[in-house]
Formats: structure tokens, sequence, C-alpha cells
């Protein structure tokens, strides 16, 4: 009978699991995507959520610098952007919180090699009827009285080698935050450096569209002068027409561009930005001075996330010694219990009081399958190879990188010393043109087409110029460098 409810149960049980795992129908998800999640539901998490925020504490000061961007002021600087990146980015605050995890699981680990001590209490009712006995003493029949526990209980770790080993991960876990807000740092710098000199080229490209567009309208406005004058035809004047809204639409493409970089600025830096700050890209040049070898030695050395991967293999290594002596190492710990247990009556007809005071010392050694949960060494050791194996890949992206940056750089080099060269060139002409002008021998028209030559020439260099730094910048960050320093310099 007994096996025939039990058999019942667990087809109700059963029966009952797979209605709760069916109820996503179709009509259901249908009305979330129509309607959202329900009106009440969602009214109260959005009050709960602000009186978590609002609160006066550590979780409450976290709005002053992460919950909203602050207004900037004109065209920022770089120097402004970095500053605030490091007090308002979000993936530098979280790095830092991971720090205070760290050192509080470091601690809940030593925690578990001090005394653990517990107090109970217990309050009970007891109801006893003897039904049927063949013993004199317990045909007293029926009690029915209270019983009130105290306890105390003293366990203290002699020899426990997996919280011994827990200590030394949680140690190493905190060295990897640690490493792991320094990456975050150089991370939030190297990419508020980069969309700095994304936005500056676009600002110079679209200023560079703009005097062209000027210059082309004086051209239409000096060939509508020729046309009037029967020197030339409306042939002329409409290729000059096509040119100058090819350059309107690539200026308003530009544009958008622009505002792009200034809202990646804007969430990376906490800051709101809406314009940047020119740059002399003379006084910003910089060379590289490291050969590949040299460099891929530095960021072997220095690059806080190739750092934080290796750390992070040493500690997967301590997670699987510590869950090879859960598994099998033996265990001693001494505890001592004291149990104050007072009985207000009996199936004898009187109460009682009873204290029992016990110490001791526990030995247990896991033999097969201890926990009932298999052995969790096994997975630790494929999570070994995991780190292992993300190590090598980081560092072999690295390298990778850090190659072909180096190779960026030269190519670019190799660009801007050419295009210097052309500049120089147009710039000449466009200085001859405008002499042979004004001795007669030449035309406005052709002064204004040398001089688009001109324009874009320096766009042409300028846009290398700024490639060239944001491929310094990105050498610089590879190799471990902090962004913020450099920028200063």
């Amino acid at each position: 009978m007994a096996v025939g409810l039990s058999l019942a149960g667990l087809i109700f049980i059963a029966g009952c699991g797979e209605r709760q795992t069916t109820k996503a129908t179709t009509e259901r998800l249908n009305g979330l995507l129509a309607t959202g999640i329900d009106g009440e539901d969602r009214t109260r998490a959005e009050e709960r959520l602000q009186k978590t925020l609002n609160k006066e504490n550590a979780t409450g000061a976290l709005a002053d610098n992460f919950g909203s961007a602050t207004g900037g002021e004109g065209a920022v600087t770089l120097d402004q952007l970095l500053a605030s990146t490091l007090e308002r980015n979000s993936d530098i605050g979280r790095a830092a919180q991971a720090i205070n995890r760290a050192d509080a699981e470091r601690m809940n680990a030593i925690y578990g090699y001090l005394p653990q001590v517990s107090v109970s209490y217990t309050y009970t009712n007891v109801d006893q009827e003897v039904v049927e006995t063949d013993n004199v003493v317990f045909e007293e029949g029926r009690a029915k009285y209270p019983v009130t526990n105290l306890g105390v209980e003293i366990r203290q770790p002699i020899f426990d080698l997996s919280r011994i080993y827990g200590i030394q991960l949680q140690n190493t876990a905190r060295s990897v935050a640690e490493v792991e807000y320094i990456a975050a740092v150089h991370a939030a710098a190297y990419e508020t450096y980069d969309a700095y000199f994304v936005a500056v080229q676009s600002k110079a490209r679209g200023k560079a569209l703009t005097a062209k567009m000027q210059l082309v309208s004086r051209q239409i406005s000096a060939e509508s002068a020729m046309v009037s004058e029967g020197l030339s035809t409306d042939i002329t004047g409409r290729t000059y027409a096509a040119e100058l809204a090819s350059l309107a639409a690539d200026e308003a493409v530009e544009a958008s561009r622009y505002a792009d970089a200034l809202s990646k600025l804007s969430m990376v830096s906490g800051l709101v930005v809406s314009d940047v700050s020119d740059v002399s890209l003379g006084r910003l040049g910089r060379g590289n001075e490291l050969s590949p070898e040299a460099a891929i030695a530095k960021a072997e050395a220095s690059n806080p996330a190739l750092l934080g991967s290796a750390i992070t293999v040493v500690a997967t290594e301590l997670g699987r010694r510590q869950a090879l002596a859960a598994d099998f190492a033996p265990v001693i710990d001494a505890f001592a219990l004291y149990e104050d247990e007072t009985r207000e009556g009996s199936r004898f007809g009187g109460g009682s009081r009873t204290v029992d005071t016990t110490v001791g010392v526990r030995l247990t050694i896991p033999i097969f399958n201890a926990e009932g949960q298999g052995y969790a060494s096994t997975l630790e050791t494929v999570d070994l190879r995991d780190a292992a194996l993300r190590y090598y890949g980081d560092k072999r992206q690295l390298e990778t990188e850090i190659l072909s940056t180096i190779r960026r750089l030269q190519e670019l080099s190799t660009a801007i010393g050419q295009s210097s060269r052309a500049l120089s060139a147009i710039t000449a002409n466009v200085n001859d043109e405008q002499a042979r002008v004004e001795t007669g021998e030449s035309v406005d028209l052709a002064v204004l087409s040398r001089r688009l030559a001109q324009v874009s020439a320096r766009e042409r260099l300028e846009f290398q110029q700024i490639e060239y730094l944001r491929a310094w910048g990105l050498l610089q960050y590879l190799t471990g460098e902090d962004l913020r320093e450099l920028a200063r310099q």
C-alpha cells in the first residue's frame, strides 16, 4: 500500500512539473511582446529599485559619479576626458567593487579556519501515549508536556587542507582583482584616447569638406560670370553644382560620424561632450622606438590584462588543489557541545532537567563519493586546462596585435612622408598660380582648382597623422603603458 501511494505521489509531482514547464504558450509570449510585463509588477520593481539606489549608504553614493553624465562646457580636451573617465567610467567602478568582493571572500576563507560558534534554542510540545507495552515501567500511559533545549556548539578545524588551499586561492584571487582593476583603467583610458582622436579626425574632415564647398561655390560664381559673358557653357557649371551637392552629402555623413564619436566619448568618460578641442598634430607626434621583439617582451611583462590571465591560471591550479583536498584529504576538527534540556513532564509523571557537555576530536576520511556529488577535482582539472588555453590565446592575440600595429605604424609613417611632400608641392603650385593671376597670366578659376587640391592633400595628411596617433596609442596600450600619463607629456 505504501509503495502504491509513493508511486502515485511521484506521478503527481511529475505531472505538476510538466505543467509548470509548459506555461510559456504562444498566446502568453505574444502578449508579453505586445504589452510587456504586468503593470503592477513593473511599478513594484521600479519602486524597489529607487528605494535601493537612493539609500544613504555606499550603494546610494554610486549615483553621484555613475548615475548620470555630467555636463561639459565647450570643447573638451583629452586631459579633461581622461580625468572624467577615471572618476565616472562604470567599468572602472565595477573593477573597484571586484576588489572589495575579493577582500570579502578572502576574509570569509580565513573565517573558515577560525572557531565556529553557534547557539540554538528549541521549544517543543510533546504529547505521548503508550498504546501497547509488556514493560511495567512504561504503563504510566499518556503524558503531555513542553520541552526546552538550549545548546551551544563550538567547532575548531585542526587540519583541513581544503580550507588552507581556500585561503591561498582567495589571496591569489585578490591579486587577480587588483590586476584587473589596473587593466580596466588602462582599457578605459585607451578607449577614451582612441574615441577622442576619432572625433578629432571627423571634426577635421568636416572642416575640410566645408572649405571645399566654399571653394566650389566660388568656382560656380566665377563660372556663372564667364557663362554670362559667353566665355563658357552651362556644362562646366552643372559639373561644379554636382560636385557641390556631393560634398554637401559627404559633410552630412561626416557630421553624423562626428556625433557618433561624441556619443561614444560621453559614454566612456561620463562627461556630456558637445565638441572636442583641436590638437597640434606636430606637438603630439611620436615615433615608435621599440622593435617588435622588445615590444612583445614589454607587453608580456607589463600588460595588465595578460598578467591577469596568467594569475588566473595560478588561481585555477589552487582551486584544483582545493578540490582534490576536499575529495580525498582527511579532516581533523575539535568540537565542544553544551546542551541544557528542561522537560516539564514525562510519561512517568515527573519532569527533569539535564545538562550535557561533550568535548571531542573528529577525524573524517573521505573514502568514496563522500559528499554524494562525485569529485569536484575532475571539473577543476578541466577548468585549469581552459585557463591555460585562455592565457595562451590572450598571449598569441597580444603578440599578433603588436606586430600588426608596428607594421601599421611603419606604413603610416611612409604615407605621412609622401603626403607631406605632396602637400608641399601642391602648396607651391598654389603660390605660383596666384602669382600668375597677379601678373595676368592666369585666372582665379585655376587658383581655386589648385586650392581644392591643396585642401584635399592637407585633409589626407591630417587623416594619416591622426591614424598614426591612434596606432601609436594602441601600441602603448598593448605594451602596458598608461595613456593617462603619456597624454600629459
